[in-house]
């Protein structure tokens, strides 16, 4: 005689060991969603910060091209000697201490310059190319007497980047206002 266990004890086993396997995938689940969450916020965090460090190198490389052309302008930036200037630049509107260089527009391509004018158009298309690489860029030059004569190129732009805010535990887009400064002696 062939003994065999009851089938009932087998299917109660089978039924129970079968709930226990769903639960453990349902709780994988959740652990596998809330790390692809934090996978998200850190990919967005990291695009950001690639974009802050973009817009810091267009900034150093502006700050650099008005720097160049203040040293090849020597006729209009040295002679400051005797006094202190700051010229502002927000797109094509100059604003400066120095009256010959408000509302400067002049073009100095293919006709000779005086160094003032020459000065104002650099600054001039300076502001117009911060305007249109930079969110909201603006741009200062403020030079002090003395010799040697020694200027501070201010570079500034508002840039939205994502913020992780602390208390909260989220991100949050910003705007937040971004300097980048040189000094140069032209």
């Amino acid at each position: 005689m062939k003994h065999h266990p009851p089938p009932p004890i087998r299917y109660v086993a089978h039924c129970r060991a079968r709930g226990f396997t769903l639960l453990e995938v349902l709780i994988a689940m959740v652990v596998i969603a809330f790390g692809l969450l934090g996978i998200a916020g850190m990919q967005a965090l990291s695009i950001s910060n690639t974009s802050v460090a973009g817009f810091r190198s267009i900034a150093a490389l502006q700050a650099s091209s008005i720097a160049a052309a203040m040293s090849a302008n020597e006729a209009y930036w040295q002679p400051l000697i005797g006094s202190s200037s700051t010229t502002t630049v927000s797109n094509t509107v100059i604003t400066s201490t120095d009256p010959s260089l408000n509302g400067s527009t002049a073009v100095c391509l293919s006709i000779l310059c005086s160094p003032s004018a020459m000065a104002g158009y650099d600054l001039w298309t300076w502001g117009q190319t911060l305007w249109s690489v930079l969110p909201n860029g603006t741009g200062e030059v403020d030079c002090v007497a003395g010799p040697p004569v020694t200027c501070k190129i201010l570079v500034s732009w508002v840039e939205k980047s994502l913020v992780q805010n602390q208390a909260a535990s989220a991100s949050v887009a910003a705007g937040n206002p971004s300097h980048f400064e040189m000094m140069v002696q032209p």
